[in-house]
Order: structure tokens, then C-alpha cells, then sequence
């Protein structure tokens, strides 16, 4: 390598766009690092701009500003509980004092900005350390005409039905509006938002899109220079330490070195039908042939993941990833996500005997893993007129149901039971006693055997006007709806073995000198846990924020 030619010099290359690449980027640029971030596609944002954008983040500044207790041996109990010895402790230890360091210095030093979601539990909050409420916040909304290249931020997936902006917070009001209109009250910022949206074009963007562009403005800021349509191709290492990495850009060929080293946060593998295969066998490769059932970033096809591993990195977790139930709406190219959906009254999940198999309103995580391991794909989501009159389901508005959808056999429609079940290839006999079962405990308000309702995240997920318990309804009103549910993901949970440092890791677990991981890119660092909402982002945005510390010479050894 002592005869490379160096087409560009910085000291910290960022790989990837999404919440970790950007956060490195930005902390690096305000620790007076010469930064540059590559991206391989035309869009920047990764899978964070398709996402709720949502960190979790314990003991965070604004819990303690609205006096929600926690501290930092809370939060570890809860995740060494449920974590247990999967991943090392330090990193852990690591998560739990430097994420809410990071929340506290992005707001302080850039455009990011949060907001409570003082209501939504951990994800399960009655285990030893778990919480109510507070540790997962929300980005708040964020004008896209203040961005240079608003035209390159990744676009949603699928779009909130109506078009409408809003954060997660509010949407989760507005969701309740057929049964509580009083909520509407609580959310009146969103109407003239989104009418002001329409007629000045302010391209107002909430979620994760508005996460990635207060990143990205915050890398405008400080002229931070973020190249689009550039690839990595290898990684450049000398006596063991990577050094740099060659790159195409836009069809040319770089060599650029990175004095303080190379962020790998590129996304995961969920697009590579090989890497599935090989990780996850043939059945989930056929399966995701077509990439229908990922909410994944397009771009995500794991190759900074085999750079790293070219450069001698060990792996971990390449057998997992973030479930997601998941349906694909007719001519959909991307899936259609099922997250609060499966908590509400007059509503159920079985599988082809007809047969519930787990809570519904159990964590979309523990859920699709559920359905992936134990049933033979689909299951199917059935539910009555009483459902579809009050609440929305995918793209769907409370009482609209497009005769298309029916049409083209996405969602079942009968009269009875037995000829749903006929519709959807369920075992009638099945069907009909599982639902009888069902009705018998839904009026009681008692989940005798999935326990529906209880965990507070369960009652989160539901509706608070539905008595008595709010995620229990019988389902009794014609017409009965039936839609199958697959095991979906948001991504591959798999990569990088990294230290508490973000360093990355060989098979002997000595550092490779100047090469980091995060995001997706890594292994998790929470293993196969999922500890509440934004528990990616959260993750991710920490473990980036130590990296570029680590590499700015300010972390504390």
C-alpha cells in the first residue's frame, strides 16, 4: 500500500446515509474532523428515511426535564435481563451511558431535535427494570425546503393515508379519533400544518424522514460533503489497519484515505437474495425473492458487510433480523407494515387450522418471529365490521375498504365465518371455534390464553375507549375480513462483531485499527432483544456518536 496514489484525503469516510452514518458524520464534523460521507444510491437517508425515526433512549434529558424517573441501573437491569449473554456487557454499559450523552449533544450542537412520547412503554415493561414510558422519543417535524437536495432524501414506502404529516405522537391520537374526538384537541397543530403543506409547498416530513433531513441539514451546516452514487468497493488496510477504502464514483474509481479511520454503516443484507440464502436458508431466500417483504432500504445488499469481512472482521447475528408482520398490497413493490394494527378490539390472528398462536398485540418483533418460526406462512388477520368502522388497518381509513382490495383477493370478505374461512383456505371447523373462544373472553376482558390486554405495551397498542380491557372485542358483526400476514423485517440484524468503542472486531477479538461499524452494518448490539420503540435508531445513533468520539481522540478509555 506505501505506493497508493490518494485521489482525496479526510479523516473520517462515513459509508451509508441512514441514522448511524450521519450521526457519525455530523459528531465527527463538530469535533473538528475533516469528514466525507459516501452513498451508493441517488438517496440518501437509508432505512431510517422509510422509518418512525424513534430512538430509544434510557434516562433521556427530556424524561428528566418532564420528571419521568429513571436511571442508568434501571436501564441495564432491563436489558442484561433480556439480553442475558448474548452480547458482551461492556457494550451494554456502553448503550446505557453514552445514549442519552448523544441525545443531550445532538440537540445541543445540531438540527436534531426530539420530542416525548411520554406514554409509550418499553417493549416489555414489567420485566426487572422495564418502563412505562419516556425512553423512546420522537423527531420532531421538519421543513424539507430548507435542504439543498431535498430531492435526494429517500422517500417513504407508503404513505400515511391522506398524505398526512404528523409525529408519531400526534398520528397515534388522530388513530382514535372515531372513538375519542376529543383527541383531535390534543393535535390541532396537524391541520393547518398539512394544509400549509398544500398550498405553500413548505414539504413539511415527520418520522424518520425528518430525522434524516435534520441530519443532513446539520452536515449542510457545516459544508460536510455527502457523495451520491458512490460505491464502496474494497477496503484499503496496511500492517493490519485499514487505512482508507476505493470507491466508484459515478462509474470512476477512488482511492480515498481516512487518517482516523472508516465508518461501515452501510445498512444490513436484507436485498441480497444470496446473503439470505446463506444465512437464513433457501425457504426465506424464495420467500424474499423479490424483496416484497422487507422494509429495508433498497441499497441494503450487505457489501459493507463483506468489505469488513474481507479486512478480516469476525460476524454475528447473521441469523436474525428485526421482524415486521407484514402484507403487500396489490401492485405494491414494498410491503405494507402491521404495527398497532394487531392491538386493537374485534380482532384476531390464527393460522390455517384457525387455530391463535400467540398475543396479537404482542411487539411486531416477537410477533414476526412467531409467525416465521411456528406457522407455515401466511397466517391471517381476521377481524369484523366493528373493526373497519373505527379503525384503520395498513393504508385503509376507518369504514373504507377499496373493492379493489377485494377484487383482487388482498382482503377476504363473507357473511359467515365458515365462508371466510372457504375464501381464505382456513380450516372452517377451526375458525368458527376459535372465534367462539375468543368472543367468550374478549366480553369478559380476560385473555385466558395469550394474555392480550395485559402488559402495558399491549394496552398502549389498543383503544382506551374499549372497556374492558382495550385491545379485547368480540368479533360478531358481518361482514368477517380476512387478510394475510407474513414475517416481514425492517432489516437484517446481523454484521460486524464491534466493541463497546464501535470498533471492529477480528475472529480472536483483537481491534482492526481504523474500522468502525454500526447500524446494520453491525451486529447488534442488544442481540436478538428489540428493548422498545426505536430501539434500531436509538442504538444506532449511539454507537456513532461514540465511534466518531472515539476517532476525534475524545473518548474516555
Amino acid at each position: 500500500m506505501t505506493n497508493l496514489t490518494w485521489d482525496h484525503e479526510v479523516d473520517l469516510l462515513v459509508v451509508g446515509t441512514g441514522a448511524a452514518g450521519l450521526t457519525t458524520a455530523v459528531v465527527g464534523a463538530v469535533e473538528g474532523l475533516k469528514v466525507l460521507v459516501i452513498e451508493k444510491t441517488e438517496f440518501y437517508g437509508g432505512t431510517t428515511a422509510l422509518s418512525g425515526g424513534v430512538a430509544w433512549i434510557p434516562n433521556n434529558p427530556l424524561m428528566k426535564a418532564a420528571g419521568i424517573p429513571d436511571t442508568p441501573d434501571d436501564a441495564l437491569t432491563y436489558l442484561k435481563h433480556n439480553v442475558g449473554n448474548r452480547v458482551a456487557p461492556a457494550k451494554l454499559e456502553a448503550l446505557v451511558e453514552h445514549a442519552p450523552q448523544m441525545a443531550e449533544y445532538m440537540q445541543a450542537n445540531s438540527a436534531v431535535q426530539f420530542q416525548m412520547m411520554e406514554d409509550f412503554p418499553d417493549y416489555r415493561p414489567e420485566t426487572p427494570g422495564g418502563s412505562n414510558g419516556g425512553r423512546s422519543i420522537d423527531p420532531k417535524v421538519f421543513s424539507g425546503r430548507k435542504l439543498d437536495d431535498y430531492a435526494h432524501l429517500r422517500k417513504q414506502n407508503t404513505e400515511i393515508p391522506g398524505g398526512i404529516v404528523g409525529s408519531v405522537k400526534e398520528l397515534r391520537r388522530l388513530a382514535f379519533f372515531r372513538s375519542n374526538p376529543k383527541g383531535l384537541l390534543a393535535v390541532w397543530k396537524m391541520f393547518p400544518r398539512n394544509l400549509w403543506n398544500k398550498i405553500a409547498s413548505r414539504q413539511h416530513m415527520s418520522s424518520g424522514r425528518a430525522l434524516a433531513a435534520r441530519l443532513r441539514y446539520s452536515l449542510q451546516q457545516r459544508d460536510v460533503p455527502l457523495w451520491l452514487n458512490t460505491g464502496l468497493d474494497e477496503l484499503l488496510v496496511e500492517d493490519g489497519a485499514v487505512i482508507g477504502a476505493r470507491v466508484t464514483r459515478e462509474g470512476k474509481p477512488l482511492n480515498i484515505r481516512a487518517r482516523r479511520g472508516v465508518m461501515i454503516a452501510a445498512g444490513g443484507f436484507e436485498h441480497n437474495r444470496s446473503m439470505r440464502k446463506e444465512y437464513f436458508g433457501a425457504d426465506v431466500a424464495e420467500q424474499w425473492r423479490s424483496g416484497a417483504f422487507t422494509s429495508g432500504s433498497p441499497g441494503n445488499v450487505g457489501e459493507g458487510i463483506k468489505a469488513g469481512l474481507a479486512a478480516g472482521a469476525a460476524l454475528d447475528l447473521m441469523d436474525d433480523m428485526w421482524w415486521m408482520p407484514s402484507s403487500v398490497e396489490p401492485g405494491a413493490e414494498t410491503p405494507t407494515i402491521h404495527v398497532f394494527e394487531r392491538g386493537l378490539p374485534h380482532f384476531l390472528i390464527v393460522n390455517a387450522s384457525g387455530k391463535r398462536f400467540a398475543n396479537e398485540a404482542r411487539p411486531y418483533n416477537e410477533l414476526g418471529r412467531v409467525i416465521y418460526e411456528e406457522t407455515s406462512p401466511p397466517a391471517f388477520m381476521i377481524f369484523d365490521q366493528q373493526y373497519r368502522n373505527r379503525y384503520a388497518m395498513g393504508t385503509m381509513l376507518p369504514g373504507i375498504t377499496p373493492e379493489r382490495f377485494i377484487e383482487a383477493g388482498y382482503i377476504k370478505r363473507a357473511e359467515t365465518l365458515e365462508a371466510l374461512a372457504a375464501q381464505a383456505g382456513i380450516d372452517p371447523a377451526g375458525l368458527k371455534q376459535t372465534v367462539e373462544r375468543f368472543n367468550i373472553m374478549a366480553k369478559a376482558g380476560r385473555d385466558e390464553d395469550f394474555h392480550k390486554g395485559e402488559s402495558a405495551f399491549d394496552r398502549y397498542a389498543g383503544d382506551p375507549a374499549n372497556k374492558p380491557n382495550p385491545c379485547l372485542g368480540p368479533v360478531t358483526k358481518a361482514p368477517f375480513y380476512a387478510m394475510e400476514i407474513q414475517a416481514g423485517d425492517l432489516g437484517t440484524k446481523g454484521g460486524l462483531l464491534t466493541n463497546e468503542h464501535a470498533q471492529v472486531l477480528r475472529e480472536d477479538s483483537s481491534v482492526i485499527p481504523g474500522l468502525y461499524a454500526a447500524g446494520n452494518s453491525s451486529a447488534c448490539v442488544v442481540g436478538n432483544f428489540y428493548p422498545g420503540a426505536g430501539g434500531t435508531i436509538g442504538a444506532a445513533m449511539t454507537y456513532g456518536y461514540i465511534a466518531a468520539r472515539d476517532a476525534a481522540g475524545q473518548a474516555d478509555r
